[in-house]
């Protein structure tokens, strides 16, 4: 697949999507009920054989339907996930996890946008265990994985983790997973609501 060339110098470019990347999720987090956003919901099925899987090795993405690869493609992950997972908000790490797909943005800086459901009951174990989040943070999460809605993205675990589209070779994002515009235009009719994602090696 065609990957569009930039003609911006790599270091100027780098601060655009550094400051880009916190805009974004400004703006993620004040809009998510908003009607760009289509939030999950109980009574909507999902196919369980439609799921993504992102790997932070070989920093690929690949989409599973029917069983069968769709097919895999390259991806940007945060700059600092080579670490391990993400802990708080702003280590620039993409996490690892099971999750699944909670908003979708038809109107992304980044052309398209897939939110997924972090922070889990695990980072709010591990953010309530460190003591950077409170019990009612912790409960609050718990209470949206239960009912399979979004989590809420502004406490110090951080948030608005998307898969994205402006993939751009070499360079890191903030924390979210960033791929071409071309794949998102493939991965948009399967990443409904409800679709499992998982990060892993």
């Amino acid at each position: 697949m065609k990957i569009r060339k930039s003609f911006v110098a790599a270091p100027v470019l780098s601060m655009l999507i550094g400051l880009m990347s916190f805009n974004a999720y400004a703006a993620t987090v004040r809009k998510v009920t908003t009607s760009s956003y289509t939030p999950v919901s109980l009574q909507q099925s999902v196919e369980p054989s439609t799921r993504i899987y992102v790997s932070k090795m070989s920093k690929e993405l690949t989409l599973i339907a029917d069983n069968k690869v769709v097919g895999k493609w390259p991806c940007s992950l945060g700059e600092f996930s080579a670490n391990g997972t993400k802990k708080k908000q702003g280590d620039r790490t993409t996490p690892n996890g099971d999750y699944y797909i909670c908003v979708r943005n038809d109107k992304s800086a980044y052309h398209l946008s897939l939110g997924l459901s972090y922070p889990d009951k695990a980072a709010a174990d591990r953010g309530f265990e460190s003591g950077i989040i409170s019990k009612e943070e912790k409960d609050t999460i718990y209470s949206a994985i239960d009912r399979k809605v979004c989590p809420p993205w502004d406490t110090a675990l951080g948030g608005a983790i998307m898969i994205h589209g402006n993939y751009q070779k070499g360079i890191p994002t903030a924390g979210c997973v960033a791929v071409s515009d071309d794949v998102m235009d493939i991965l948009w009719p399967y990443g409904q609501l409800g679709i499992k994602v998982s990060v892993g090696p």
